[in-house]
């Protein structure tokens, strides 16, 4: 791998994970079954506009309790007021691992999500803002994965040239956008093959067996 100057780090997935059993309980709660919760909450037209800012997070649970309501006869404001409130949990071992990354201080370590405009006051609630160089919010960019430009944008943003970056995301579909924008990109696949990667691109320093 050639030198880095820049680590792209995507969050859903691969940092933070989303609580399923929650989520069902949630549906379920209104009386609606969670694949039809998930299909109106995260229609394509509806999440598309969330990713890049065209609307906003409130806007985007109020639209979800309004359809909701018109379905299924529950309470809008209540339904909207429960997609808010969505559990999810940090995986602190990739927070530490991304921390060992910094601390080499031999890249800019940064954050790209394809998100709605309530990930700064996600983040900021469990200060994981802090664990980075920079944060880029696909609804703060106006454009989302895995459009190659909002990889270019990203990288102009870095003022690093897109062939010195590498980009880890759980999607194929955003790895394949990057690659398309010239980036090294690789799919994530648990904390023990990224260390590997990170030890290989020289980001970390080798793991010692103890």
């Amino acid at each position: 791998m050639p030198e880095l100057d820049a680590l792209i780090v995507d969050l859903d997935g691969v940092i933070r994970h989303w609580d399923m059993p929650h989520f069902q309980e949630t549906a379920r709660s209104f009386g609606i079954e969670p694949e039809e919760f998930a299909a109106i909450a995260f229609r394509t037209e509806l999440l598309d506009a969330g990713m890049v800012g065209s609307i906003t997070f409130e806007e985007w649970a109020d639209e979800i309790g309004s359809v909701a309501a018109e379905r299924h006869g529950c309470d809008a404001a209540a339904v909207s007021a429960a997609f808010r409130t969505l559990k999810w949990r940090i995986d602190w071992e990739i927070v530490e691992l991304l921390r060992e990354v910094r601390a080499a201080g031999r890249v800019k370590l940064a954050l790209f999500s394809n998100a709605s405009t309530k990930l700064e006051e996600d983040l900021e609630s469990v200060d994981l803002h802090v664990e980075f160089d920079v944060v880029f919010n696909s609804a703060r960019l106006r454009m989302a994965k895995p459009d190659p430009e909002a990889f270019r944008t990203v990288a102009a943003l870095l003022e690093v040239e897109p062939e010195r970056c590498l980009f880890v995301d759980d999607t194929l579909p955003n790895v394949e956008g990057a690659r398309q924008a010239n980036m090294h990109a690789e799919v994530f696949v648990g904390v023990e093959p990224l260390r590997s990667l990170l030890e290989r691109a020289e980001l970390v320093d080798a793991a010692t067996a103890s």
